[in-house]
């Protein structure tokens, strides 16, 4: 097929991508996808997937070249099995939480929130600081220090409602119909350790919730998802970067240096990729990005020992099978986003790049870390917020 030919099938395709994409509602509730979803976009997926590879093949007046083989082919691999159904279930629960952070009322909220000239004013002075960085990727960090030293508040035990005074962990509750309508999977209760004695209710938000703005607490689900959709009403591209132990954080593309950038509010850690694995001792299997437009395990991103270690002790599903999973759920999340065909290629291109510094072949400069955890606790301690076995453990911490 010669290249007018390809040009002209590629333009057929974005215009039946884009009929079926307007005919597709996309709910803003809390309610979150199921497997009969994935089925019933196989179409778009299919489509999406077509015009995707047509697209990299064809000429594009962008620098960039999407380098891909052909056709990704799952026609051999099977769906996961009932023994793999909760971990993928998992990764269902949480896409559906991220992609409720393109919701227009918490982009508002989230910009009536931050201090935005200031970012910028302090990015452009401290420039010369950060010559690496164009002024975006310095607004960013301005934002990762405001966010951790003025916005937000960690919480371990909260303050007794009645005497501001020191509480102690009872037990879980359920959510009242007000906590539940404000996003609360589950509540904490803590008794006053001084002489008033009451219980303080320590509601838990493990998805996206506006009351998140006015309460501005929690651990590192609340702080994780508050911070994306900072960045998102920023208008930056980000990724909930979801750890199946016991973290979660940010990505946020960097267009000065054509890759994803670590970004953790509840450490204000900036590029630190390494910092779980070499800082902390974390025995990192799965890191899964998540963002309205696509799926990716980035677990290469943030281990030094993949081949070797890591890619060992991944047991929980079957590699073959996650691939196929996350590929399916990240082509209907971008034939579900709305975009143009303009847009999704540099989606395409986007990811054509972060594929090769995932494989390092642009090289490694990653710096090994040795920063101690400044947040977190003891995956054991229920306070965790560990309920809902589809949203795993981090999406509560």
């Amino acid at each position: 097929m010669d290249k007018e030919a390809q040009q002209e099938l590629a333009k057929q395709l974005a215009a039946q991508f884009a009929t079926i994409r307007q005919g597709t509602s996309v709910t803003s509730s809390a309610s979150t996808s199921t497997s009969a979803n994935t089925v019933k976009d196989a179409n778009i997926v299919e489509l999406a997937s077509r015009l995707g590879t047509l697209m990299s093949q064809t000429p594009t007046t962008s620098p960039m070249q999407v380098q891909q083989t052909g056709t990704i082919s799952f026609e051999s691999v099977p769906d996961p099995s009932i023994y793999e159904q909760d971990f993928v279930n998992t990764y269902i629960e949480v896409n559906g939480s991220v992609k409720q952070m393109e919701n227009r009322e918490l982009l508002d909220l989230a910009s009536d929130s931050m201090p935005i000239g200031q970012f910028f004013e302090e990015a452009e002075a401290m420039a010369a600081d950060h010559p690496e960085d164009s002024i975006d990727d310095m607004v960013i960090r301005r934002l990762l220090h405001w966010f951790k030293n003025d916005f937000f508040q960690w919480v371990n035990e909260p303050p007794c409602t009645t005497c501001q005074g020191k509480t102690t962990f009872i037990a879980g509750a359920v959510p009242t119909p007000q906590e539940r309508a404000d996003g609360a999977g589950m509540v904490e209760t803590y008794r006053c350790s001084q002489s008033c004695i009451e219980v303080t209710r320590f509601p838990r938000y493990g998805g996206v919730s506006k009351i998140l703005f006015e309460t501005r607490r929690g651990r590192c689900g609340e702080w994780a998802h508050t911070f994306t959709i900072c960045c998102r009403a920023l208008g930056y591209k980000a990724r909930y970067v979801h750890d199946t132990t016991d973290h979660v954080w940010t990505e946020v593309w960097s267009e000065h240096k054509k890759r994803w950038i670590h970004c953790d509010s509840c450490e204000a850690a900036y590029d630190q990729p390494l910092l779980y694995s070499t800082g902390w001792g974390k025995t990192i299997s799965y890191c899964v990005a998540f963002s309205a437009e696509e799926v990716v395990d980035v677990t290469r991103r943030y281990t030094v020992d993949y081949d070797t270690v890591v890619a060992k002790r991944r047991r929980s599903i079957r590699e073959a099978v996650l691939a196929k999973f996350l590929y399916l759920l990240s082509e209907a999340n971008l034939a579900r986003s709305g975009l143009g065909p303009s847009d999704v290629q540099a989606v395409r291109e986007r990811q054509a790049l972060d594929r090769d510094d995932l494989l390092g072949k642009n090289g490694d400069s990653r710096a090994a870390e040795t920063q101690d955890r400044e947040s977190g606790m003891a995956l054991q301690d229920y306070r965790i917020g560990y309920v809902q076995p589809t949203i795993g453990v981090c999406a509560l911490l």
